[in-house]
């Protein structure tokens, strides 16, 4: 971990029983402030270990302070990796809730068209039929006419039979009685 060199306060102390009796000991590390969003956190300062020349303790006290701060750092991270995940889960549940609803959305209107269509279908049948109904009656009439008419041509012919066989049964028989005919 790097520390810029602009947060660093360096205090030279000559022996460990001088540091620990001065009474003007300044801190060199300020109180951590409350975080209110993670990327506006700041670091408090902290004293580099000291090159050998300065007591072991305070060199132990330094280390101490950069491990405080390197946890206070994870836990940091480890909370901005808890909302990234949350975040990560929250537009999963809306992208695959956006899905459900486009396909719900799909579905109907693909059953909407579908019963557009149905309903149409049903009304150019219905149109078809009447469209044969028609015809069928108008063939059944035509039928009829046609039946009219070759009644008609055998009754026609049948009655020019039966002059030719009583015009036949006049000229070979003169001698027979007329019929006589009788008025009611």
């Amino acid at each position: 971990m790097e520390i810029s060199q602009s947060k660093v306060r360096v205090e030279p102390y000559k022996n460990k029983q001088a540091a620990d009796n001065s009474p003007n000991r300044v801190m060199t590390s300020r109180a951590a402030a409350p975080m209110k969003k993670a990327h506006a956190s700041r670091q408090p300062s902290v004293r580099p270990v000291s090159d050998g020349s300065g007591d072991t303790g305070e060199s132990t006290t330094s280390l101490i302070r950069i491990r405080k701060i390197a946890q206070q750092e994870l836990n940091l991270i480890r909370k901005m990796r808890a909302e990234a995940v949350k975040y990560q889960q929250e537009t999963a549940m809306k992208a695959r809730s956006e899905a459900h609803r486009l396909v719900l959305h799909t579905r109907l209107a693909t059953q909407k068209e579908i019963e557009d269509m149905i309903h149409e279908a049903n009304e150019e049948i219905q149109k078809v039929l009447a469209d044969i109904r028609v015809i069928r009656i108008t063939a059944q009439e035509e039928l009829a006419a046609q039946r009219k008419f070759t009644d008609a041509a055998k009754l026609n012919s049948m009655s020019a039979s039966m002059k030719e066989i009583f015009q036949k049964s006049l000229t070979k028989n003169p001698k027979k009685k007329k019929l006589v005919t009788i008025k009611e």
